[in-house]
Order: structure tokens, then sequence, then C-alpha cells
């Protein structure tokens, strides 16, 4: 009699356990190309290395990188994400840069300030960036990218509530 008891409560908490871990690991990932509203100079470009065959991109523009801080133009791609549960989310960009001087956009996500997001080191290929940590609420959330540094590209972005998770590689 014991024994079904003691095996009845792990049950239960490996089951709370593994329902927590599901929580934990939930992600709302987006293709770049999926935006709602595109504003040139941002376009969608074609690429067989893309998850989903295209990216968003600010062209290079010359001369490249004669000056900083705010965007050439009003460029910018909009996209309406749902977010299946309120609370603190990560976002994550898979982004492609072309220098030190084309390696940034601005996201604004929600209600919540425009941000800088890249200025990371790594230079022609795909990889993923760490943006913001933002509170959300459940429902649908406006997220827009915009202008900052010409030669900046974005295949993907994800949000995530499993602070600890990295994403390596193009997300399902």
């Amino acid at each position: 009699m014991m024994l079904k008891h003691v095996t009845r409560v792990v049950a239960v908490i490996a089951l709370a356990a593994g329902v927590a871990y599901c929580a934990s690991a939930i992600k709302v990932v987006v293709e770049a190309e999926k935006y709602t509203k595109i504003t040139p100079s941002m376009k969608k470009t074609a690429s067989a290395n893309a998850s989903g065959g295209y990216f968003i991109e600010i062209p290079v523009r010359r001369p490249h990188a004669q000056t900083e801080g705010a965007p050439a133009d009003t460029g910018s791609t909009t996209y309406t994400v749902k977010i299946p549960s309120a609370g603190v989310w990560q976002f994550w960009g898979r982004a492609m840069w072309y220098d030190a001087c084309g390696n940034s956009f601005f996201v604004k996500i929600g209600s919540n300030p425009a941000v800088q997001f890249g200025q990371d080191g790594t230079y022609g290929r795909w990889h993923w960036v760490k943006g913001p940590k933002v509170n959300l609420p459940a429902g649908n959330v406006q997220v827009v990218v915009q202008n900052r540094e010409d030669g900046a590209k974005l295949d993907q972005f994800l949000f995530t509530k499993n602070l600890r998770y990295v994403p390596v590689r193009a997300e399902k």
C-alpha cells in the first residue's frame, strides 16, 4: 500500500517537472521575411543560405560608414508576433553583419523603447545575437526592426522564456 502511494507521488512530481520543463522551453520563432509591413530602404532578399530562403537587409550604401548613430532613412520591417503567455522573454536574432560599421539594427518590441541590437564582432556568416530581455503580455505584440547601419542582415528572430537557451543554428 505504501509503495503505491510513493509511486503515485513520484509520478506526480515527474509530471510536474515535465510541465515546468515544457513551459521553460517555450519559444516563438519568426522568419524575418514574414513581416506585416516593410518600408524602404529595408528590403527582402533571396538566399539559399537563409532559413526559409529569404532574409531582410539594409543594403550597403556607398560611401559606407561615413556617419554613425541615426539611420540614414526610415526603413523598417514590422511584425505581429503571437506571444503565448505573459512574462519575461529573451529576444535573439539570427544575423549576418557586413563589417564593424554594418552590424546593428534598432529593435522595438511591444511598448518597450527601441534599443540597439547587434554590435558583436562576427562578420560574414549567419549567427545568433542575444538581444534584450522584455516583459511581454500574452497575445499579439508588435515588433519593429529599423535601419541603423547599412549592410546589416536578419534571417530569423525568436523569443524564449528559457533565459538559459542559446540557439546555435536556424530554428524551426
